[in-house]
């Protein structure tokens, strides 16, 4: 059991505020990218849209999002939800811990 969920939650997104869009300079958490953060049981969970399903920045901007989020939350596992994405599966096995 998670204690504190929601205090937890708003420390991720406030880690994942950090994180920059390369393209645009633009902090993650004001773009239509991420649609949900959740922290349960099994850990943190982080879905993302991409503007484009061919989106070439989505490996890095995971990559960096998952940084942001082990800073917040160490102690928990990091899995990604990708939709609408070509590498959907290939970019969740890349980014996710579990």
């Amino acid at each position: 059991m998670i204690d504190e969920p929601e205090k937890l939650k708003q420390k991720v997104l406030a880690a994942l505020g950090a994180v920059r869009d390369p393209s645009t300079g633009m902090q993650v958490t004001d773009l239509p990218l991420l649609d949900k953060l959740e922290i349960d049981e099994n850990g943190v969970i982080i879905t993302l849209t991409p503007s484009s399903n061919i989106c070439p920045l989505i490996f890095k901007l995971g990559d960096d999002m998952k940084r942001a989020a082990k800073q917040a939350a160490p102690d928990l596992p990091i899995r990604f939800i990708i939709n609408n994405h070509r590498q959907k599966r290939e970019v969740e096995e890349c980014l996710s811990d579990i």
